[in-house]
C-alpha cells in the first residue's frame, strides 16, 4: 500500500515559505521566521527576540 502524497496545491501550509526577517525559504516558520533567524535573535539579540517572544505568545498563548 502506497503513502499519500500531499502537494503543496493539496495543502499550501505544507510548502516553504519565505522568512520575513532574511527573505529564506524555510519548511520550518514560527510567526513568519525561520528557525535560523529564531537561533540568531536568541544568541545576538536579546531584543528582537523578546519581541519575538511577545509575538509567539499573542498568536498561539501562554501555556
Amino acid at each position: 500500500m502506497a503513502a499519500d502524497v500531499l502537494t503543496e496545491e493539496d495543502d499550501p501550509i505544507a510548502g516553504p515559505h519565505a522568512c520575513t526577517r532574511c527573505s529564506a525559504e524555510s519548511l520550518l516558520s514560527v510567526v513568519g521566521f525561520c528557525a535560523a533567524c529564531v537561533a540568531d535573535m536568541g544568541l545576538r539579540h536579546p531584543d528582537e527576540y523578546q519581541a519575538f517572544k511577545t509575538d509567539v505568545a499573542k498568536t498561539y498563548g501562554r501555556k
